[in-house]
């Protein structure tokens, strides 16, 4: 089913949030004139793409067709009949949300954001909103998030266990968030850290953007004792390579070349593997990790509501691949106005009394 849907005239779907009065697409999956980019993941499609100075920084690296209009975090700027502020949300640098102000109403837009600190972006904020649209991406962790923090020590804990055998550990991370992320965090070890091209370069733009990065160079021939491996899980430049299956079959290739002819003789240190996952993909039954730790840095079902309810909206949209729990959870807490739209299912979750 195609086509445009109608959503309470609040906004319209197709392939992405379209807001009246604006000319503005929010995270466009498909060709338009003018789209709102909410982080460095780059799903917008669009001629212009207005996104903050941060994730222009990440799209560059991946795109030169469309022109960006920059506009930093909670600087208002009118757009056609509207008012519109970027607001952070909390997962990358320069990730954010859209806060509009049309038409006696204020909307609030996001796709991915992260209540939970773990110093990457600025802290998720919550302003005032009438309704909500949430484009939550697929796949989404259904359960509650444990503390990132608690995951980030086990997973330092595991690789300094490692180290400390004279084994050499191996991470396969998603590498536009997790991966720099666990760079940062795990240079506290003091290890030599070598990082496949694609982790390298992201790490690059997060260095230009102050996060603290030590000893990290890009992965250069065989690996030794002592050092630390971070390979990607999956590469977002082909959407293929973002299944499971296909992710831990590419990284596995890419430790391979890595390694190069193994000769016994030579006495190479044991390789031990953890994949550092979100949830909502974990690693494929016949690949055996020694480790796998849960690290989603993006809401999972419980935080996306808390941070829905916060805004105070009595009107909530959500988007085809957002889990239908998210409106059924809000309806049971009071929410009285919510509606999932737009293919493949067009199931209307309002409450009339």
């Amino acid at each position: 089913m195609g086509g445009e849907h109608e959503a309470r005239g609040v906004a319209t779907w197709d392939e992405g949030f379209h807001l009246p009065g604006t000319g503005l697409w929010l995270d466009a999956r498909k060709p338009v004139a003018f789209a709102f980019g909410s982080d460095g993941f780059g799903e917008a499609r669009g001629d212009r793409i207005v996104a903050t100075p941060e994730t222009v920084r990440f799209l560059k690296r991946r795109r030169s067709k469309p022109s960006f209009l920059p506009s930093p975090v909670r600087r208002p700027f009118a757009l056609g009949e509207a008012d519109v502020t970027l607001l952070p949300a909390g997962t990358m640098p320069g990730a954010a949300q859209l806060l509009v102000r049309w038409r006696g109403t204020t909307v609030l837009y996001f796709r991915r954001v992260l209540p939970e600190s773990v110093g990457l972006g600025e802290p998720l904020e919550a302003p005032a909103a009438n309704a909500v649209l949430v484009d939550a991406p697929g796949g989404l962790a259904p359960q509650a998030c444990v503390r990132r923090a608690d995951t980030l020590e086990s997973i330092r804990k595991w690789v300094e266990a490692v180290l400390e055998r004279s084994e050499i550990p191996v991470v396969l991370a998603e590498p536009l968030a997790a991966a720099p992320l666990l760079v940062s965090k795990l240079g506290a070890l003091g290890c030599e850290m070598r990082l496949h091209s694609l982790v390298y370069e992201t790490v690059r733009v997060y260095a230009a953007l102050g996060l603290p990065v030590e000893r990290a160079w890009p992965l250069a021939g065989r690996p030794r004792a002592g050092q630390l491996l971070v390979l990607p899980w999956g590469d977002p430049r082909r959407p293929a390579d973002r299944d499971p299956a296909t992710a831990s079959a590419s990284a596995l290739r890419l430790l391979g070349r890595a390694l190069g002819p193994v000769d016994a003789s030579a006495g190479l240190p044991r390789l031990r593997l953890a994949v550092v996952h979100d949830g909502g993909a974990p690693p494929p039954a016949d690949m055996h990790p020694d480790e796998s730790f849960l690290l989603s840095l993006s809401a999972g079902v419980p935080e996306l509501v808390a941070h829905i309810q916060r805004t105070g909206a009595d009107e909530v949209l959500l988007s085809p691949k957002t889990p239908a729990v998210v409106g059924n959870v809000l309806r049971d807490l009071g929410t009285t106005r919510v509606q999932r739209v737009g293919p493949p299912e067009q199931l209307d979750l309002t409450v009339r009394g």
